[in-house]
């Protein structure tokens, strides 16, 4: 061969790869897919039954409420494309769009939103999101079984009218109407599932701007959704489909991103600087609050007296020298991002709230200690056993940046009991499991909460709680949580702030710092919500392909 042909055909093929390269860029958004990924599986696309943030990211995707979330979290239109409020009578009027249609191009009607909010009360469903809604007129009684269903304040006034009454007034109410659990349910598809029903692709019938593809869901693999071209509303999607890889988290998120393995993934401060440099999107949301927790059914450490003088032996200047990157230092449990009716929670009430180091810290102690052996409980002297103090041990996460708050909580627990104190490193996701099946005695762990208002941080450590880090079983508290989830925020302000006070007096949780939740992307346009790991991919669009 020639060197001219030589060079023609290096030419051509020079030629080829940029205008591939190019092609590969200039992808339409209207033609693009967009790939996340999360490491569990959804339990269920149920509206009225999911609860995990797996299940609520595709619900939130594939259905449409009343109402959607926009940028910050504001109520705009959804399937209603007007509503009212009628304060004096304490109920809402809201109007369907007419050409609402499901995902199989059948009507979607005011009917269908009753159907689905009887299922969300309805005793028999056993929804566990339900109580977000006790606002509405007799909810809680009919869930109770105290009332017939017919009872609920939901009704159709026609097929495009839907009328809900209100218990109580709650700031937050149309925001809440956009949550999964107050989606729409057709009755006649529902009863055709035969109990099946969110739990397989063609056991789906959705009304947003996705569906779930045809054989789009394999479990424990992958779930991918489409266009639903049967939508009408406002929020048309951009891209034609979203493609949830269900795998393990990427060891490397950024490096995952460029090679084009996903599009965005949630992650922590670790991946921040290397996403920065890589100049990808970071969209960052606080609300995340480390702290030490006891196991409360220890049986050294369910004694408060133990507890407090503990945590009153910690300096916070001395342990909280330095902390992780862009996280900053707290005394309080409720994040400052969260939200009592319209106003932030921590403005209103102060900051501070945690326990204080103390100088008789170590008598304190002393005397907890003396009590803890008292055995006039036991009828019969030789009932008795004595309790040991155990060698503490630290559950904490591998990270660098951990060791150092860790080491400064053991010194000063060394100086308090005179032995010395353990630490058991292990990975976050080993941290959470060895927690939540309640193998640790002390653990330096996060709490997540997954909602904006303070309750949803609360209601953490209530009895009833999966997440109740400190395995903290109290009525006293309980019926705090109780009587707050039975007002709206803006009337129950005095009982969180007994309930957050509760916690600290009782030394249940000792909060150290928040850490921000990042999201990493080469997208624009994704709507994240924080708190509930949720992102709305309708406008998402890549920066590059």
């Amino acid at each position: 061969m020639g060197y001219l042909k030589i060079f023609t055909v290096i030419v051509l093929c020079v030629s080829t790869a940029v205008f591939s390269s190019c092609q590969r860029k200039n992808i339409s958004p209207s033609e693009q897919t967009i790939y996340y990924r999360v490491t569990d599986e959804p339990v269920t696309l149920d509206p009225q039954i999911a609860d995990d943030n797996p299940s609520r990211l595709v619900i939130m995707n594939i259905f449409e409420g009343l109402t959607r979330l926009d940028e910050n979290d504001n109520a705009v239109q959804g399937v209603a494309d007007s509503w009212k409020a009628d304060i004096s009578k304490m109920e809402y009027t809201f109007h369907i769009r007419e050409n609402a249609k499901w995902s199989d191009g059948s009507p979607l009607t005011a009917q269908d939103f009753v159907y689905g909010f009887q299922r969300l009360f309805s005793a028999k469903t056993g929804s566990a999101t339900a109580k977000e809604l006790f606002c509405i007129k007799n909810s809680e009684k009919v869930r109770n079984n105290e009332l017939d269903i017919s009872e609920l304040g939901v009704y159709a006034e026609n097929e495009n009218t839907l009328k809900i009454k209100l218990e109580y007034l709650d700031p937050q109410f149309t925001a809440l109407l956009a949550e999964p659990c107050a989606m729409p349910c057709k009755k006649d598809f529902f009863e055709s599932t035969g109990g099946q029903y969110g739990l397989e692709y063609d056991k789906i019938l959705s009304n947003g701007c996705f569906r779930v593809g045809d054989n789009g869901w394999k479990h424990e693999k992958y779930i991918n959704l489409v266009r639903n071209i049967n939508y009408s509303g406002k929020n048309k999607p951009v891209p034609k489909g979203v493609s949830i890889e269900i795998s393990e988290s990427p060891e490397n998120v950024s490096r995952a991103i460029l090679n084009g393995e996903i599009d965005c993934y949630q992650t922590d401060m670790s991946e921040y600087e290397q996403a920065k440099k890589n100049k990808l999107n970071v969209t960052s949301f606080s609300d995340t609050v480390w702290g030490i927790a006891f196991n409360t059914q220890s049986e050294v450490f369910k004694n408060k007296d133990i507890r407090v003088s503990m945590l009153k032996a910690l300096n916070r200047k001395e342990i909280l020298s330095k902390l992780p990157e862009g996280c900053r230092l707290t005394e309080d449990i409720v994040p400052e991002t969260a939200k009592a009716g319209t106003v932030t929670y921590r403005e209103f009430v102060g900051r501070g709230m945690g326990l204080k180091f103390s100088a008789d810290a170590g008598s304190e102690f002393q005397k907890a200690l003396e009590k803890l052996n008292e055995h006039e409980d036991y009828y019969y002297w030789y009932d008795y056993e004595e309790i040991e103090f155990p060698v503490l041990n630290i559950l904490c996460t591998d990270e660098t940046e951990m060791q150092g708050i860790v080491n400064g909580v053991i010194r000063a627990w060394n100086r308090l009991t005179g032995d010395y104190a353990n630490k058991t490193p292990v990975s976050r996701e080993e941290l959470e499991k060895k927690v939540l099946s309640g193998e640790y005695d002390i653990a330096i762990v996060p709490l997540k909460p997954d909602g904006a208002s303070p309750v949803d941080t609360l209601k953490l450590f209530s009895s009833s709680s999966q997440y109740n880090v400190s395995r903290f079983y109290d009525e006293t508290y309980d019926k705090l949580i109780s009587d707050i989830l039975a007002k709206p925020d803006s009337t129950a302000v005095d009982k969180m702030i007994q309930a957050e006070k509760y916690l600290h007096e009782n030394g249940i949780f000792y909060p150290l710092y928040t850490e921000d939740r990042y999201y990493i992307s080469n997208v624009k346009n994704i709507i994240f919500h924080p708190y509930g790991a949720e992102a709305d991919f309708s406008a998402a669009e890549k920066t590059r392909e």
